[in-house]
């Protein structure tokens, strides 16, 4: 099951969001901080998959190609 999808960049930039669940705009907003934490310290060889809290996050490096995507298309 996918509660949410989050797409930034390594400087912490939010891109995309993109909720499955209810939840107020301060928990969103703290679990986006939260995540972006965990996620940014990693270190490049490590494992895209973990566990935060109960849920098992998984993450791709993919944001390059999501701004080509964007300019291919002629998008800013």
């Amino acid at each position: 099951l996918m509660w949410f999808m989050l797409l930034f960049s390594r400087q912490g930039k939010l891109q995309l969001q993109k909720w499955y669940l209810a939840m107020s705009d301060k928990e969103r907003k703290k679990m986006v901080w939260e995540l972006m934490q965990v996620v940014l310290a990693r270190k490049p060889n490590m494992c895209s998959l973990q566990e935060w809290r109960d849920l098992k996050v998984v993450w791709l490096p993919c944001l390059g190609r999501h701004g080509w995507l964007l300019q291919s298309h002629g998008h800013s």
